[in-house]
């Protein structure tokens, strides 16, 4: 490697600018995936397709990355952040345009492909950049910061911007979404500026380089069952609480989303916690066991009477702290197990692993839901999350 990664220019540690990249990456990759969601009808009336099909907007935003994660990742570590980073917000700058401007479902679909692809680049860039430019006693922190952007972004699509839904149409809500990504891409070009982006000595020519590990792939299927775990619940509790708890879906949707909102404020002190015990797998583990008991709870308080809102309010905070330990942490061991040089290519593994598993979760759920009752739906986020605690076990990291 020529020289470590300066932010800002010139100095020895990561500043506050590197901190505000990371944070603005991934809230502008939240805004753009989740701001489909509230306007999946307005979506399926305009263009004439059942609600199913309105909903292939997010499924074709998230797919090609399943592929096509691990060769952006090497595309990383041959040309370098800064080159790739402009790269991916020019990606998503004209999937939003396209989205925004589509005059038929098929063209909506490409829009959105193009968003998924440049959202893709840009999350393995800044992950990339931590590997690079932050020390190993920080990077806990700095993935934390990271972290919280994306239910940050998810807060501002699902409320703002879907409240321009309803009297300014919904192109109006993916605009709004598109000139959020242009003020990151702003933001990443005034703070990128003369800092030393240059990839690794050698360009990655072969995988195997950069995905040899163990660990790498323990972790992916660590991360493949947390991400199943999480997406499962955030996905179908808000419907299934309907019913089961017997509350309004407002407060169902409220009492979901604190799954991740929580994570704001607890994902940067769980990093940071790390960083200063200098561990990450007692917090990998931690997570999965909360999650675990958290899930095996929910359908027993959802059944109080009088309680449910108050019990289902501590236990889903609590499975909210149980997740907030474990995204920085497990984000932090690929960039301690490979060379910088080819952090791009882990950390490409390790979204794909991510990926799949948000694509499995709500699935597996679903297939329960239709085949037997809610508490069998709610058991199967319980299975996943024993499998990703028995992969935790498995990793050798401290």
């Amino acid at each position: 490697m020529k020289h470590p990664m300066r932010w800002p220019p010139g100095a020895h540690t990561p500043g506050w600018p590197a901190y505000l990249v990371l944070f603005s990456a991934y809230f502008a990759f939240g805004v753009l995936l989740q701001v489909f969601p509230p306007l999946l009808d307005a979506v399926s009336q305009e263009f004439g397709v059942s609600r199913q099909s309105a909903a292939l907007v997010m499924t074709v935003f998230m797919a090609p990355l399943v592929l096509l994660c691990v060769p952006i990742g090497l595309l990383i570590d041959r040309h370098g952040v800064r080159r790739v980073g402009r790269a991916a917000f020019l990606l998503m700058l004209v999937g939003g345009g396209l989205t925004t401007l589509a005059g038929s479902f098929p063209g909506l679909l490409v829009g959105r492909v193009v968003s998924g692809i440049g959202g893709g680049l840009l999350v393995i860039v800044a992950l990339t950049i931590v590997a690079r430019a932050f020390p190993h006693e920080r990077r806990g922190l700095a993935l934390g910061i990271f972290a919280a952007g994306l239910p940050a972004g998810t807060g501002i699509a699902f409320n703002a911007l879907a409240a321009l839904g309803p009297g300014l149409g919904w192109r109006t809500a993916v605009l709004g979404a598109t000139l959020v990504v242009a003020g990151a891409a702003l933001l990443f070009e005034a703070l990128a500026r003369g800092a030393a982006t240059t990839p690794g000595a050698g360009a990655v020519a072969n995988p195997a380089l950069a995905l040899s590990s163990g660990e790498l792939w323990r972790l992916a299927a660590t991360t493949a069952f947390g991400y199943a775990a999480i997406l499962a619940f955030t996905t179908w509790a808000p419907t299934t609480l309907v019913g089961y708890a017997a509350i309004p879906p407002w407060l169902a949707a409220f009492l979901a989303s604190l799954l991740l909102v929580i994570d704001i404020p607890f994902a940067p002190l769980w990093g940071g916690v790390s960083d200063r015990v200098g561990r990450r797998k007692p917090f990998i583990v931690a997570a999965f066991a909360v999650y675990l008991a958290g899930s095996l709870i929910v359908p027993q308080v959802a059944g109080w009477p009088g309680l449910a809102v108050p019990g289902l309010l501590v236990v889903i905070a609590a499975m909210g702290i149980g997740c907030a330990m474990f995204f920085p942490t497990a984000l932090a061991i690929p960039a301690e197990v490979v060379a910088p040089e080819r952090a791009g290519a882990a950390y490409g593994l390790f979204f794909a692993a991510q990926i799949f598993g948000m694509a499995l979760g709500p699935v597996v759920f679903a297939l329960a839901l239709d085949h037997g009752t809610a508490s069998d739906a709610f058991r199967t986020v319980s299975v996943l999350t024993f499998g990703g605690l028995l992969a935790a076990l498995t990793l050798r990291s401290r």
